[in-house]
């Protein structure tokens, strides 16, 4: 079994981490619905060899992350995935598990993605309650760009190490971070003067359970500043994606430019062409869905690939049964979400 991901029990011993028993656990979770892939099926030939091979390698502190492959994913727009080998994929498993515990109770509560029990759902969930507050009139939604492409190394490891006490999980924290820098290829999207130019050691591997979970942490402290600071009450983040509410349009322009300022000094920048500043009541367009003020709907992309599915199941003679089920799933969470006051 792995190590235990209880919020308050204490990080185990970096001994019984690397424990085959751990590991195993580890490699467990890290194969978890991807039996398909070739790289899984070789490593499950024979677990045990390459387990041994990684508890070696970690007990004698000489385990090295890479070499990465990346790849495009075409979906709703294309993006850049950086494949890591299994070996690290098994101690990316052990790095989040002990983490998580550490970090969990320290996120605002409106911290969303690639967390337990805080994915897409939960955080439409939740602004769909923002939108119904009286309050709530005006929206401003806005994006950092190439956000993991930016992540300032030295910003990041003092932050990822400032709870760690144990040094041999201090080291592979670095080694893992320095693992993985940005090239030149997103130089033209950012100004000379910017910190992204000025910074050689950035970035963060997309694909990665512990990227995912470094997203998070980078932008730990920015979210407690919007609540406790800015004093933001309907405020919540999705990974890089940053929603607010309030009532006048004047109020989300304030909080918009402390917000670029704040974020500048990480060495990030909001994306120019996705702000959004609108009325709430003109419907919030959000992680697929579409939010209004009394009901929440899906997005013209999921409406329209849904179509496409059902013309191919029905007309096209093709078997789209499984993809019907997931856009079942997905019109499962739409409809009102106020409650309709029943006559005395």
């Amino acid at each position: 079994m792995g190590a235990a991901t209880g919020c308050g029990r204490a990080p185990a011993p970096f001994h019984g981490m690397t424990s085959l028993s751990s590991l195993f656990g580890y490699w467990t979770s890290a194969k978890k619905n991807k039996s398909a892939s070739l790289r899984v099926q070789r490593f499950g030939n024979d677990p045990l060899r390459h387990l041994l091979a990684i508890q070696a390698r970690l007990r004698a502190r000489a385990f090295e992350f890479g070499p990465y492959k990346t790849f495009v994913v075409r979906e709703k727009k294309h993006r850049h995935v950086v494949d890591a080998p299994m070996k690290d994929r098994v101690v990316h498993w052990l790095l989040y598990e002990y983490l998580l515990p550490i970090w969990q109770p320290r996120f605002i509560a409106d911290t969303f993605g690639n967390l337990p029990g805080r994915g897409t759902h939960a955080a439409v969930r939740r602004l769909a309650e923002f939108a119904r507050g009286a309050s709530s009139k005006w929206v401003l939604q806005l994006d950092i760009s190439k956000y993991f492409y930016s992540v300032n190394h030295s910003l990041l490891k003092g932050m990822i190490l400032r709870y760690i006490g144990d040094q041999d999980v201090r080291a592979l924290l670095v080694n893992l971070v320095d693992s993985f820098r940005t090239g030149d290829e997103y130089d033209g999207l950012f100004a000379a003067d910017t910190m992204y130019r000025r910074t050689a050691a950035k970035g963060m591997p997309i694909g990665s359970l512990t990227s995912q979970l470094f997203a998070n942490i980078f932008l730990c402290a920015f979210d407690h500043w919007v609540k406790q600071t800015l004093r933001v009450k309907a405020y919540l983040r999705y990974v890089d994606d940053l929603t607010f509410m309030a009532e006048t349009k004047e109020e989300l322009l304030a909080i918009s430019a402390a917000v670029v300022e704040y974020l500048a000094a990480m060495g990030l920048t909001i994306h120019p062409f996705k702000v959004r500043l609108a009325p709430a009541a003109a419907g919030i367009p959000y992680l697929g869905y579409v939010v209004w003020p009394n009901h929440v709907s899906v997005g013209a992309y999921g409406r329209r690939r849904y179509h496409q599915r059902l013309r191919q199941h029905e007309v096209g003679g093709r078997d789209r049964t499984e993809a019907l089920m997931s856009y079942k799933a997905l019109l499962s969470h739409t409809g009102i979400t106020i409650k309709p006051r029943v006559a005395a």
